[in-house]
Order: structure tokens, then sequence, then C-alpha cells
């Protein structure tokens, strides 16, 4: 029996965690997901090596349900691979520092005006507007940012990071509800849109109540 997103076709550039998160969670709902990577592959497949010359349990647990293409997009033929791969997929996703995509030649508006109908989702980490949207983030510091770091820790002591992943992971949760939210948009306009999910803002949402 089909699944859920079984014919909806992601193009996933995305990296480490957040990302990754959100597209294995939809290729587990039956999406097929194709991660792109560079010449030197995700970072996580040398990251918390179990075994020598293996990818690491760290990048499997995160990218095990996908498909993988190494593309150079910063070369003429990689942009003709990168260019073909948008007009056959339904979402693209990336997470690389800002304006890294506008400095490959792929803004939103040249991604959009190859593929009306593409959804292109994006991670950031302190959002693209406002005085942090040049700066980069990881876990600890979206946590730090989004306050979630306060709520932890001792009454005597300095505030501490959550075991669980609640920059990453869950901005990835984030991030797949607002993909599906477009998606569900598009069945009605026949276009796509752009999604951001910015990593402090999940981290505040996750915590609201405190």
């Amino acid at each position: 029996m089909d699944k859920a997103l079984s014919g909806i076709r992601i193009l996933d550039m995305t990296h480490v965690q957040a990302g990754p998160t959100c597209s294995q969670l939809m290729g587990f709902l039956g999406a097929d997901v194709i991660k792109l990577e560079p010449p030197a592959g995700d970072a996580t497949r040398k990251q918390l090596r179990d075994m020598p010359d293996a990818d690491s349990l760290y990048f499997t647990m995160l990218n095990c349900n996908k498909r993988s293409i190494v593309v150079n997009l910063k070369n003429a033929q990689g942009k003709e691979v990168f260019t073909k791969l948008i007009e056959r997929c339904d979402v693209v996703m990336e997470n690389f520092g800002p304006g890294v995509l506008d400095r490959l030649g792929f803004p939103w508006e040249k991604v959009h005006a190859i593929n009306r109908r593409i959804v292109m989702a994006s991670v950031r980490g302190l959002g693209s507007e406002g005085p942090y949207a040049a700066f980069k983030a990881y876990e600890n510091v979206a946590q730090a940012m989004g306050g979630a770091m306060s709520t932890s820790g001792f009454i005597d002591g300095p505030p501490v990071v959550t075991g669980a992943q609640i920059g990453d992971s869950g901005t990835g949760v984030h991030l797949m509800a607002g993909i599906l939210a477009a998606l569900l948009q598009r069945q009605r306009t026949g276009r796509g849109q752009y999604v951001e999910c910015a990593m402090m803002d999940c981290v505040m949402n996750l915590c609201r109540v405190k």
C-alpha cells in the first residue's frame, strides 16, 4: 500500500542533523529522498566513527532511507545536473551558511523560475533577518539563544544544554510541518513556495511554557 508521501521527491542538500532529520522523517512517510552531497561528503560521515573507513553511526542514523548523489555545484556540469534535479523534484532542502546558494547562482527566485511547483526549504540558525542573520548556529548556540539552557541545570550553577537535540532534530520536525503545509497549499494553487525555519525560533517554541 502507498504511504502518505509516496510520489513526492525530495532533493536534500542539508547536512549534519536538523535538515537530515526532516528529510528522514518524510522518507519514513514514503517520500523519495535524494541526498545531494558535495565532493567531500556530509561531514557526519566521518564524525563519531564506530569503525575505521566506514560511515559513522551518527551519519547512518540520520540518512538510512535515502539515495545519495555527489554533485559539485561550483562547476558548470554540476550546476547543469542540479538544474535538472530541480526540474524533477517536489522539494529542495538546504542548510548552507547565509548567502551560499546565492553565490552559487541559485537563489530562491532562480529555483522557483526553474520549477514553479517546487517547495524550497531552508534551515537557518538565527533567521534570515535581524542583527544575527549572518551568524551560524549549532545545537548549543540554538539552545542558548532560544532560551532552553536557562531552564536546565542547577539553581546554584550555570545553565546547561539538554541531552535531547531540541535545536537540531526539533528544528527538523518544525521544518517538516512547514514543508507539508506548503505541499498542501500547492494542491490548491499549483505553485510552490519558500519555507524557512530558524533554529533559535524552534527552540523558543519548544520551551514556550517556561
